[in-house]
């Protein structure tokens, strides 16, 4: 798992395994965020197993799947209600990059500007300038 700090409540990765279910709670995680649908790759453990680990830490599991390029707006309203808990969320995906692209398009929809997300995608080598350029379109 190679995880990125986007900030004090938000990490972000690729594929976990359930042994690193161990690191997050160490880590404070009070939830976990997966965006890959199951079975997207042969070798790729099952949400339920993730959740199953994570929920034995008490840890929060949400699953919101999603294939590249098909963020929906409900999506990302879910993102939302998770930022708006409070809890120390990690999310993650196949590379982490779906992940970051739902968490810009969040901070977007609640009018985050444009250059400051720009700024932490650079940092974390994510291209999110498409996916939350219609957020700022009447702006």
């Amino acid at each position: 798992m190679k995880s990125i700090a986007v900030n004090e409540n938000l990490s972000i990765s690729d594929q976990i395994e359930a042994t690193d279910i161990e690191r997050l709670a160490q880590e404070g995680i009070e939830a976990i965020l997966c965006n890959r649908p199951d079975e997207e790759e042969a070798d790729q453990p099952s949400f339920s197993d993730i959740a199953a680990a994570a929920e034995a830490k008490d840890i929060e599991a949400v699953y919101i799947p999603f294939k590249t390029a098909e963020m929906k707006p409900e999506h990302v309203a879910e993102m939302r209600r998770l930022q708006d808990s409070g809890k120390r969320l990690h999310a993650f995906c196949r590379s982490g990059n779906r992940s970051f692209c739902l968490y810009a398009a969040a901070q977007a929809s609640r009018g985050l500007p444009k250059e400051q997300i720009l700024q932490q995608a650079e940092k974390a080598g994510v291209a999110v300038e498409k996916i939350i350029e219609s957020y700022y379109e009447d702006a």
